[in-house]
């Protein structure tokens, strides 16, 4: 990782968690979340929108919460697995299988939508990281292909990434122990140019041998869906009515 990316990181947890007001009523929150995701990548090397790619995976949250607030941030961990093409050829494209990984912090916006639901704005700021695991082929015929990684360059497993999203809670959940809620993100990831470069083969459907020098570079522009399960710390879950005790 970069100095600068950690400096820049660093500073934007202080700024985003510096905003927090002093309020001894704040509360915090826990949230896990299920994501699929669909990303894109269109560079020099790749023209082709759709390439059997999807991304799925965990995130967990942790939020600072005042109450009656109209915003609040939060630190989120993302890890899961995806597919981001490396080489077009034809009709077909080969693909990295990858782990990720993604730590951001986030500002979110309450408003008040369809009386008493409730929709969040979220801005987010942080660093993806993705590990390469295996290479493969999708398209026509692909299954009958093989690709293999000859060698690498320049590699950086890390890369900046900023996120907009909207979340949507159904009545007066909000505010409760526990509840869930649905939304969608645009997550955009800085490939930059000049790293993480692959010499790659491809052994096609009649046997032929491809070889190129291929990056995998660009804007990466990840468009994804995710149902989430909040629990606020410090209030109880189930109220128990009984005798009272004291005499």
């Amino acid at each position: 990782m970069k100095t600068n990316q950690i400096k820049v990181f660093i500073i934007t947890l202080l700024i985003v968690f510096g905003l927090c007001p002093n309020n001894s009523q704040a509360q915090i929150e826990l949230s896990s979340s299920i994501n699929f995701g669909f990303p894109i990548l269109i560079n020099n090397y790749n023209q082709n929108l759709f390439y059997g790619q999807l991304a799925a995976g965990m995130k967990l949250g942790v939020s600072y919460k005042p109450n009656e607030t109209q915003f609040y941030p939060t630190l989120e961990f993302a890890f899961g697995r995806t597919r981001l093409p490396i080489q077009q050829f034809e009709s077909n494209v080969a693909y990295l299988s990858s782990n990720y990984m993604n730590v951001m912090a986030k500002a979110n916006f309450v408003m008040n939508v369809f009386g008493e639901n409730t929709l969040f704005l979220g801005l987010g700021i942080g660093l993806d990281h993705l590990n390469t695991k295996a290479i493969g082929v999708s398209g026509t015929n692909g299954g009958m292909m093989r690709a293999v990684i000859d060698s690498t360059s320049n590699i950086n497993k890390f890369a900046p990434a900023v996120a907009l999203g909207l979340e949507y809670v159904y009545g007066e959940s909000v505010g409760k122990q526990l509840y869930m809620s649905v939304g969608a993100d645009v997550h955009a990831t800085l490939l930059l140019q000049d790293q993480n470069e692959y010499a790659i083969t491809i052994h096609d459907a009649t046997n032929n041998i491809l070889n190129y020098n291929s990056a995998l570079e660009g804007k990466l522009i990840t468009p994804d869906f995710h149902i989430t399960l909040h629990y606020m710390l410090g209030k109880e879950l189930f109220v128990w009515k009984g005798k009272n005790k004291d005499k």
